[in-house]
């Protein structure tokens, strides 16, 4: 009797360890699991934003295969973690940079074709939607909603509304910064109505872009580039930081 409980007590210290032992097996498996889909979720992020910024430096190099073969990654990354507002925010721009390498084919049966479709700005509005929804209080997700209706060609009060929200929940981000400027010259250049209705955002952004070291070699050479070196004097006054650090030469 005294045998078969020494026994009984064996088995029961047999399958206490198994479990214990499984458990932490268990454990150290799925650890492993998540680890690895950290490390590939964080190295595709990084490989997509590092094209986004190299297409961003030379906007003629991106090529449609280039940028498909970005959208599938980021599209991998999304699967994995869907409850990220950044991921689409990403799939949005690359939907963007998607429409604009179709524009860049120089046949241009297909280039009308691409402006009478426009299917990849719509579904980059659509990323920009999912993104805020996530995260509402983001400017690049506003931001990235408005630069869809310009290319759409809709400036309307839903675009300023856009560019409203962007400005509310960012004033100072480098994102609105850039897009105010590029906007507000583009229309000036065009002689577009749309001038008078952003030009006083235009200098008060166009000074804090200068003023931004994210945004200030851009903005400045998007003026030099434009030969608009007085009428931003004239805009930014005597007294904004471009001008007095002599940034633009003022007469």
């Amino acid at each position: 009797m005294q045998i078969d409980n020494k026994f009984a007590h064996w088995i029961e210290k047999v399958k206490w360890r198994s479990a214990v032992s499984f458990l932490v097996a268990s454990i150290a498996f799925f650890s492993f699991l998540g680890s690895a889909n950290q490390f590939f979720v964080s190295n595709t992020y990084y490989s997509v934003k590092n094209s986004l910024d190299s297409w961003n430096r030379a906007p003629s190099s991106v090529s449609t295969k280039d940028v498909e073969i970005a959208l599938i990654k980021i599209e991998k990354v999304i699967d994995k973690a869907p409850n990220n507002a950044l991921y689409y925010q990403l799939q949005g721009q690359l939907y963007e940079w998607l429409h604009f390498s179709t524009n860049l084919a120089s046949d241009l049966e297909t280039v009308t074709k691409a402006n009478n479709g426009p299917d990849e700005l719509h579904r980059a509005m659509l990323s920009y939607k999912k993104s805020l929804k996530l995260r509402p209080n983001w400017s690049g997700g506003w931001i990235g909603l408005a630069s869809v209706k310009w290319k759409l060609g809709e400036l309307d009060s839903q675009f300023y509304q856009y560019l409203d929200n962007a400005v509310s929940v960012g004033p100072q981000d480098a994102i609105v910064h850039r897009f105010i400027a590029e906007f507000g010259i583009t229309m000036y250049m065009n002689r577009s109505v749309h001038y008078a209705k952003i030009l006083k955002r235009l200098r008060h952004h166009l000074d804090l872009g200068i003023k931004n070291p994210l945004t200030r070699e851009l903005i400045l050479k998007l003026i030099s580039k434009n030969n608009l070196n007085e009428p931003a004097c004239r805009w930014l006054g005597p007294s904004s930081f471009a001008v007095s650090t002599g940034l633009l030469n003022c007469a």
